[in-house]
C-alpha cells in the first residue's frame, strides 16, 4: 500500500519569519513560523504544510478563548511554533470553528446544509464525523446528517459568504442537553439597531444588549457571536465586530496559501483565495487557472495590505473539490479495476468514476489518479446512490487509498475499518457479512449501540440485516474480519 505525497485540502496559509536568514529551513534549521490553515494527516500525527505538528507543548484555544480540545484533520488553525524543517514544534494554536449549533436544513443534492441561518457547503474533501463517548471519531457523509444534529463547523468563507466546510463533527448532544442552546456562530451583520442593541445574522435575529463587545458595531461588519439559543433570537454573551474575516495579519516575509479560488480576473491577473487576495502577475503558474481550483499560492504580503500577498509560484493541486451530496460509504479492498471503462469494484459493489471524482491517498494526504490504484489497496469510497449509470453503478465522489490506522483508546494495535449495512446476521454464531468480509468475534471485541457502550448479549439482541455498522479489526488467517470493536447505529 502506497503511503507518499503531500498536502489536500482547502486552506493552508503559512508565514515563515525568519530570525537572522530569508531561507527555507532544512535539516535541522529551526525558524520561528506563524502558522494556519487545514491541519492534515491523521488523529494520530496531524500535519500542517506536509510537517507532523508536535502540540506536546502547545497552548490551544479556540475562536481566541480557552477550551479543551485537540486539533485534528479538517480543522482551519492559525498559530505560532517554531519549524524544524520536518516537523514544527507548536507554541500556540487556536482553531477556528464557523459555526457551531443546530443544523436547519439539509439539502443532500444541493451539496449543503444550513446550521443557524448560515449556508454551509460540503464538497468531498470534506472531513465528516461523529464524535463518540471514548474520543474517537465514525466517519459520516452528508446523507447521514438531519435537521436538529448538533454540529460543529470549521472552515472557510468563500465570497458567497457562505462556509467552504473543511471539516464537521456531529457533537454527543441532544435538544435536552443544556449545551444544545449553547451557540457560536459567525458572518455579516444587517438590519443593526445600536440603539435596541440587536442585528440580524443569517435570518437569526441576536440580542448584544447583555453582552461583552469588542470592536464598533457597524451595519455588514463581520462578526463573532457566542450566546444562548432561544428559537430564532440568539442571546449573545461576547460579540467581535471586525472590518473582514482576513485571515490574520501577516508581519513577515513569505507567505504559502492553500485553498480553492474565486472571483479569477484574468485580466487583473488576481483572484481570492482563502479570505486573501492574490496578485499573479509575476507568478509561475502551474497548471490551469479556474473558478474552485484547489491552489497552492508561495508569495510575500504586501507591505501596506497584509490581506495581500504577491505571488511568485501558483500551482494547481485539485481543478475542483468534488461532489459533496454523498449519501454513502464504504472501506474495504479492491477487489478489480476496470481503467478504461472506469469502474472499481469494493466489498461486493462496484462503482463509476469521471474526471470529478477526488482519488487521493490518506497519510501523507497527496491527489492520485485513478491509474493508481491498485487491486488489493485499501480503499474508502465515498459514494452517490441515486446517481447511477446505465448498469446501476453507483457514482464515486471519493476514492481514499488509505493506510493502517492507529488503533487509539486501545493497545495500540492497528486495524482497518469497514462501515455498511450488515447482511446474513447470525446472533448465535455472532458473525454477519460486511462489504464481502464475515465478520466474526472474539472475547476482546467492544461493543456500541448508539453512542452507548454494550455488552455482547445486549448488541446481538438488537443487530439485524440492513443495519448501518462499522467495524474496526483486521483480516485473520482464515480471511474473516476479526472484529476489534463494533458500533451499531440504529
Amino acid at each position: 500500500m502506497r503511503i507518499q505525497g503531500v498536502k489536500t485540502l482547502l486552506v493552508l496559509a503559512a508565514l515563515l519569519a525568519l530570525a537572522a536568514c530569508s531561507t527555507t529551513p532544512t535539516g535541522n534549521t529551526e525558524v520561528s513560523a506563524t502558522l494556519a490553515g487545514v491541519v492534515e494527516g491523521t488523529d494520530a500525527n496531524p500535519t500542517l504544510l506536509g510537517k507532523s505538528l508536535d502540540l506536546s507543548g502547545a497552548t490551544v484555544t479556540v475562536n481566541g478563548d480557552d477550551v479543551q480540545m485537540s486539533v485534528r484533520p479538517g480543522m482551519v488553525i492559525r498559530g505560532q511554533g517554531v519549524d524544524q524543517g520536518s516537523s514544527i514544534a507548536v507554541q500556540s494554536v487556536d482553531v477556528q470553528i464557523e459555526v457551531k449549533g443546530p443544523i436547519d436544513s439539509v439539502d443532500v443534492a444541493a451539496s449543503q446544509l444550513v446550521v443557524l441561518g448560515q449556508t454551509v457547503a460540503v464538497d468531498a474533501l470534506t472531513r465528516i464525523y461523529e464524535e463518540n463517548p471514548d474520543d474517537t471519531y465514525t466517519s459520516l457523509v452528508l446523507g447521514d446528517l438531519q435537521a436538529g444534529d448538533y454540529v460543529e463547523v470549521s472552515g472557510t468563507r468563500q465570497a458567497d459568504g457562505s462556509i467552504l466546510a473543511t471539516r464537521i463533527e456531529r457533537k454527543l448532544v441532544t435538544s435536552s442537553d443544556p449545551e444544545y442552546g449553547q451557540v457560536e456562530v459567525k458572518g455579516y451583520a444587517t438590519n443593526l439597531d445600536t440603539v435596541a442593541m440587536t442585528f440580524d445574522l443569517g435570518g437569526y435575529a441576536v440580542d448584544y444588549s447583555a453582552a461583552y463587545v469588542e470592536g464598533t458595531p457597524a451595519e455588514g461588519a463581520f462578526v463573532e457571536v457566542k450566546g444562548t439559543l432561544s428559537d430564532t433570537t440568539i442571546v449573545a454573551s461576547k460579540v467581535e465586530f471586525k472590518t473582514s474575516d482576513s485571515g490574520m495579519d501577516y508581519d513577515g516575509e513569505k507567505a504559502e496559501i492553500y485553498g480553492p479560488l474565486a472571483n479569477l480576473d484574468t485580466t487583473a491577473m488576481t483572484f481570492e483565495v482563502a479570505g486573501f487576495s492574490v496578485d499573479y502577475s509575476n507568478a509561475n503558474v502551474e497548471g490551469s487557472l479556474q473558478e474552485g481550483a484547489y491552489v497552492e499560492v508561495e508569495g510575500t504580503p504586501d507591505a501596506s495590505d497584509p490581506t495581500l500577498i504577491h505571488a511568485y509560484k501558483v500551482e494547481v493541486k485539485y481543478e475542483d473539490g468534488g461532489d459533496g451530496s454523498c449519501d454513502g460509504e464504504l472501506k474495504g479492498t479492491v477487489e478489480s479495476v476496470d481503467y478504461d471503462a472506469k469502474l472499481l469494484a469494493v466489498g461486493g459493489q462496484t462503482f463509476w468514476v469521471d474526471d470529478m471524482t477526488i482519488v487521493k491517498q490518506d497519510d501523507p494526504d497527496a491527489p492520485l489518479t485513478f491509474g493508481d490504484i491498485q487491486v488489493g489497496d485499501w480503499v474508502e469510497v465515498k459514494f452517490d446512490s441515486t446517481n447511477t449509470n446505465a448498469d446501476g453503478y453507483a457514482y464515486a465522489a471519493k476514492i481514499e487509498v488509505k493506510g493502517m490506522d492507529d488503533g487509539e483508546g486501545s493497545d495500540g494495535d492497528y486495524y482497518y475499518e469497514l462501515e455498511g449495512y450488515a447482511q446474513n446476521v447470525d446472533a448465535e454464531k455472532m458473525t454477519f457479512t460486511l462489504n464481502g468480509y464475515t465478520v466474526v468475534v472474539d472475547s476482546a471485541t467492544a461493543y456500541e449501540v448508539d453512542d452507548s457502550y454494550a455488552d455482547a448479549t445486549t448488541f446481538w439482541a438488537q443487530i439485524s440485516d440492513g443495519d448501518k455498522v462499522e467495524v474496526k479489526g483486521a483480516v485473520d488467517a482464515d480471511g474473516n474480519f476479526l472484529a476489534s470493536k463494533i458500533e451499531l447505529d440504529n
